[in-house]
């Protein structure tokens, strides 16, 4: 086949196998390039090297475990190393979030090439965000902003998640005039809005278990949840640094017999894991990193006719109407969020209601309407 143009891609999420938003949105945006006639090559963790004839160079991806920022550095020497083999005759390179893109700023002057900076998290305000910091990230973290911003100025377009994502980066520096705002999506027709016997009384939690994704407070949420409705059962999908305690404080709060921990699953499971689960719930702490972010949960909820209970933040709140098809909750609030998971337990209609305009919500975050978008903004 002969292509027109080429689009070098890039993520530091698997894309084989998919385990997260960030692997599954990038792997779109290679396919919509492909649609294109662009020959396309990816540089991301993955366990096989050609995907639907696409060459794949496969990446270690970086650890949450041990030393975070050396991982990363050895992940951007590989890249580098790939970038300078491959990327000087890329008319596009397009590259999901800071991580996977230090190598393309390093190298940014010598390529001279488009480079389309697509950000779903800004990860060092997470860093920031955290209750306690050890020396080091405390000595680091100026810096490590410092880079990370640095990095999404130095794209020549750029894609944010929400408008408040867009907002922190102008205030950061960045030219307004080369950010769009694309919200994430979901593959609508994949989910099944019919859930399984018994799915309204169950509780899901999905993806990462870190501390920024607050799952403590559901566990310290269901032991009041029991108390009226004692055949609830929590799903807990997902793995992440924060699972043990989780389990931990399950143990010790007395509900551990009523949640169910399955680890990571593969993308292709979430479907079904979500059948079998009637509320969706995202717990997420007030700070600045949450705030910017609309996760890619509540539109796999939604698309699933599971009805959501959310902490109230600033990009959730962008797209999602409170009592409509979303509860929200205050923030590290514990006894509100049961209140509002036993308020739906107790109002079967209501809840009909919340999962009915969660599908309906969901039509309008479509992958289908979301990828074909990216592309043109990056294009464009």
């Amino acid at each position: 086949m002969t292509y027109n143009k080429k689009a070098l891609i890039s993520t530091h999420d698997w894309i084989y196998p998919v385990y997260g938003g960030g692997g599954l949105r990038t792997l779109k945006v290679a396919e919509e390039f492909k649609k294109r006639n662009y020959e396309v090559v990816i540089l991301a963790p993955s366990k096989i090297n050609e995907i639907n004839g696409m060459r794949v160079y496969t990446l270690a991806p970086p650890t949450k475990k041990r030393s975070q920022l050396l991982s990363v550095v050895k992940f951007n020497i590989k890249l580098l190393i790939y970038i300078l083999k491959l990327g000087r005759d890329a008319d596009i390179i397009f590259v999901h979030n800071t991580i996977a893109a230090l190598g393309f700023f390093l190298l940014n002057k010598f390529l001279r090439k488009k480079i389309v900076l697509d950000v779903t998290d800004i990860h060092v305000e997470y860093l920031c965000g955290k209750d306690r910091l050890n020396i080091i990230e405390r000595i680091l973290r100026p810096l490590l902003l410092r880079i990370e911003y640095g990095v999404i100025k130095s794209a020549d377009r750029v894609i944010v998640v929400t408008k408040a994502m867009k907002q922190r980066c102008i205030h950061k520096g960045v030219e307004g005039r080369k950010i769009k705002v694309i919200y994430d999506g979901a593959d609508v027709d994949r989910f099944s809005a019919e859930k399984c016997g018994g799915a309204d009384f169950n509780l899901i939690h999905l993806g990462l278990v870190d501390k920024q994704h607050g799952v403590p407070f559901i566990i310290q949420a269901m032991k009041i949840v029991l108390e009226r409705f004692p055949n609830t059962k929590l799903y807990v999908v997902g793995s992440g640094r924060n699972l043990p305690y989780v389990k931990k404080l399950a143990d010790e709060s007395g509900v551990y017999q009523s949640c169910i921990f399955t680890g990571t699953i593969d993308h292709a499971e979430v479907g079904e894991a979500l059948r079998k689960a009637g509320i969706g719930i995202i717990p997420r702490p007030d700070n600045l990193a949450n705030n910017m972010v609309i996760t890619l949960k509540l539109l796999e909820y939604w698309a699933s006719g599971t009805a959501v209970v959310s902490s109230r933040l600033s990009g959730i709140s962008e797209i999602a109407e409170d009592k409509k098809n979303i509860l929200f909750f205050e923030p590290g609030d514990h006894y509100d969020l049961a209140s509002k998971i036993n308020f739906l337990l107790a109002n079967p209609q209501e809840l009909a209601k919340m999962q009915k305009n969660s599908r309906e919500a969901a039509t309008r975050f479509d992958w289908k309407r979301i990828i074909p978008e990216i592309v043109d903004t990056s294009l464009n």
